[in-house]
């Protein structure tokens, strides 16, 4: 009759299913395994029957057992019991496939064979249902939980007691109950080592069946610390990263709620300012008109006071007007009413009519047009863009002469303001066209940053584009393109 063999176990690739290490006991009772193959020493028909334990294995993740007929190296013929299970990557994927082989030639002797992997990195195990004791820990228990080997064999409450407090609650009884059942089960749970860290463990645990009842445990506990802290940090950048979102969400609605505000006082002011300017023009007018028929006498410095007043309020009138348009464009979006025209001579027209602003501001205004350029368009709208764009150059083109040129194509109509004034910065281009936005310090300037941005709503809305080319002290260049007829966009 053989003495029971002592528990021997290999690893196996769970890629190529070769073996890749095998304990000193397995070795010196089956010899070496040669050129990798798995388990050469099972005898050759239990070959297929073995691999396909292995591929199972690999496949799903599960723990099997299967007993097969092998032959030791001095050729006594033996029966195995043999136990895989899968030692998981990460990812989750098997790596290495954990195979424990017990001698059960014998079953009248009930003694557990022991599994010697030291050298694998993990905590081989293998606990008596009878005593409720560890009848075997490997060695790496020492090095991974600081606690000394005997204190595991001796101390039937060592795991329990040694469990996070969290964990103590579910994870016995979750391995008592799927005990009973016979089941193999892999979980995960939270052991305080020595020095009071927390080690996190993934156990794939078999049961040993001893005439149809639970007799013994056996697994291995894989150290996956690492692998939860990373799960852990990742989980508190994606929170944080939430929580960056949500403010930055949380601030866009204040600003936008601020800017409708904003557009709400503009629109509100513009209308009450419009009111008391109307009656004050029409005073002023009439007071010159009657000096005039000589139905009053003014001094001649009063009447220049009262010239400098009408002007005043006509400027007033016509910033008020500008505002009002704006705020109807920002409060009810674009409405287009389109219309066959020639630009050419709609930009004329603007011109003209900027003609005492650009004599104060000391810019001749010229405009290059040599072809009609027709159109399908929205007369007023472009009216308002032609107007801004030839604001913008007299306020901002230090007296110098303004170029307005006109170019057509198949492809449809260019119109460019060009100014010799104070230029851009190019980080500035597109900042601009926004709402409230201007380059230039609003000390030097007037204006409230709204011209460009109802500019570009107009052109946009006509399915065409405006931009600006620009650098410091080198004047400004604004170009729209305008397709022949408008491609209205929702907004």
């Amino acid at each position: 009759m053989l003495s029971p063999l002592d528990l021997v176990a290999c690893l196996v690739d769970a890629r190529s299913l070769d073996v890749a290490w095998m304990s000193p006991r397995a070795a010196s009772l089956f010899g070496p395994t040669s050129d990798g193959a798995p388990l050469s020493f099972l005898v050759q028909e239990e070959q297929p029957s073995f691999r396909a334990l292995l591929d199972a294995v690999r496949r799903d993740g599960s723990p099997r057992t299967r007993d097969l007929g092998a032959r030791r190296a001095d050729g006594q013929s033996v029966w195995l019991r043999l136990e895989a299970s899968a030692w998981k990557e990460k990812s989750g994927s098997p790596r290495w496939l954990l195979v424990t082989m017990t001698d059960i030639s014998d079953l009248g002797r009930d003694h557990a064979l022991r599994v010697v992997v030291d050298d694998v990195d993990s905590i081989v195990w293998e606990f008596d249902l009878s005593t409720m004791c560890f009848t075997f820990v490997s060695r790496q228990a020492e090095r991974i939980l600081g606690y000394p080997i005997d204190r595991w064999l001796h101390d039937p409450k060592f795991w329990v007691e040694h469990m996070h407090s969290e964990d103590r609650a579910w994870a016995p009884a979750y391995c008592e109950s799927e005990t009973k059942r016979l089941s193999a089960h892999e979980f995960e749970y939270r052991m305080v080592a020595a020095d009071g860290s927390v080690v996190w463990f993934r156990d794939i645990v078999t049961v040993v069946v001893d005439h149809g009842r639970p007799g013994r445990l056996r697994g291995v506990m894989v150290d996956i610390t690492r692998s939860k802290q990373a799960e852990a940090e990742r989980d508190q950048l994606l929170a944080q990263e939430q929580k960056a979102r949500a403010d930055v969400e949380a601030a866009r609605e204040r600003v936008e709620e601020a800017l409708r505000r904003r557009d709400e006082f503009i629109s509100a002011a513009s209308h009450e300012l419009r009111t008391p300017l109307t009656p004050l023009r029409l005073q002023i007018q009439s007071l010159l008109r009657a000096a005039d028929r000589g139905e009053i006498r003014l001094p001649e410095s009063q009447r220049t006071k009262l010239e400098i007043a009408r002007r005043q309020v006509e400027r007033l009138a016509s910033l008020v007007g500008g505002l009002l348009d704006v705020s109807r464009v920002l409060e009810a979006g674009i409405q287009l009413e389109v219309e066959p025209f020639d630009l050419r001579e709609l930009a004329r027209e603007v011109i003209e009519s900027l003609h005492d602003q650009s004599t104060r501001a000391g810019s001749r205004i010229v405009l290059l047009a040599g072809a009609p350029a027709i159109g399908v368009w929205d007369r007023a709208g472009l009216e308002k863009v032609t107007g801004y764009l030839l604001s913008n150059a007299l306020k901002y083109g230090l007296g110098k002469p303004i170029e307005v040129s006109i170019r057509t194509a198949a492809s449809g109509v260019t119109l460019e303001v060009r100014d010799q004034g104070i230029g851009i910065a190019p980080e500035d281009h597109d900042r601009i066209f926004e709402r409230y936005e201007r380059a230039p310090s609003s000390r030097g300037y007037g204006g409230l940053g709204l011209g460009l941005h109802a500019a570009r709503a107009l052109i946009e809305a006509h399915g065409g584009r405006i931009a600006v080319r620009s650098e410091l002290g080198k004047g400004a260049t604004f170009v729209v393109t305008l397709p022949p007829g408008p491609k209205p966009v929702e907004r």
